[in-house]
């Protein structure tokens, strides 16, 4: 929930703290929260407490988040943007938690690149996120190494395993289309290293190599599939947008269903 609030709500944080404690922040991060308040940290290092609007279980909080948050919006007069106001907003935010948990499962990720003739290359890289940003370290020896040196743009994928799911063409998997970015060897790129080492001790060995590279990911669109008739466009704005099945999608899926059982 934290991770959620401070990576896909950010701007909502020093609303919060200007209509409940009637202060002017530009920045905010929400450190700790229980059933009763949530806590929020200000720019200026200032602990600020934010009650909410009833006690509220854990498993419940992230609707209760939604509902203080249109509460702020309406009370400073700040418009609400139109996809929240619609009947399906609660079920979108509910996906964009889901999708953040099947991802934050994965320590590598599937990269699709094109070669300098335009042929596509399937790899995979070490892939984590830090402070909100994503990330993928690799050498110079793989071949998505020029393809992304060249281009610039990739397509990557995390797919359940095989054998966690009951249909394999069901197989749930979020994609994402994304521009890269080469990051400098300084200290903000050493302190981002220091803390995916703590996740995966292993980079230890390669981390101080000249010829591993750290990358920044700049997600754009996506799609995000669970299931049979269960597929969503992820839009780089936040928007989640089903998409319909046409013709026979469905009816397919179902005879996939009944052989497997």
């Amino acid at each position: 929930m934290l991770s959620h609030m401070n990576e896909e709500h950010r701007d909502i944080l020093p609303l919060y703290v200007k209509y409940f404690n009637k202060k002017e922040i530009k920045e905010a991060k929400l450190i700790d929260i229980n059933e009763e308040e949530m806590f929020i940290l200000a720019e200026n290092h200032e602990k600020i407490v934010v009650k909410l609007t009833a006690r509220t279980e854990l498993k419940d909080m992230h609707m209760e988040l939604v509902k203080i948050a249109k509460i702020v919006r309406e009370g400073l007069g700040i418009a609400v943007p139109e996809h929240h106001k619609e009947e399906n907003h609660k079920q979108e935010e509910k996906l964009k938690i889901e999708i953040k948990d099947f991802i934050a499962d994965f320590k590598s990720v599937i990269l699709g690149t094109l070669t300098a003739e335009n042929f596509p290359t399937v790899s995979f890289a070490p892939y984590f996120k830090y402070e909100g940003n994503s990330y993928i370290f690799i050498s110079e020896a793989g071949e998505h190494f020029h393809n992304l040196k060249v281009n610039g743009k990739l397509e990557l994928m995390f797919i359940e395993d095989e054998s966690k799911t009951k249909v394999i063409a069901l197989r749930k998997r979020v994609k994402y289309k994304a521009i890269v970015k080469f990051l400098d060897r300084d200290e903000l790129t050493e302190k981002i290293l220091d803390a995916f080492q703590e996740s995966e001790p292993s980079i230890k060995m390669t981390r101080t190599m000249p010829d591993f590279h750290l990358i920044k990911l700049n997600l754009l669109d996506g799609r995000y599939v669970k299931g049979a008739g269960q597929a969503f466009h992820l839009k780089e704005d936040g928007r989640i947008i089903p998409i319909g099945v046409k013709g026979h999608g469905h009816k397919i899926v179902s005879v996939l269903t009944e052989n497997k059982k």
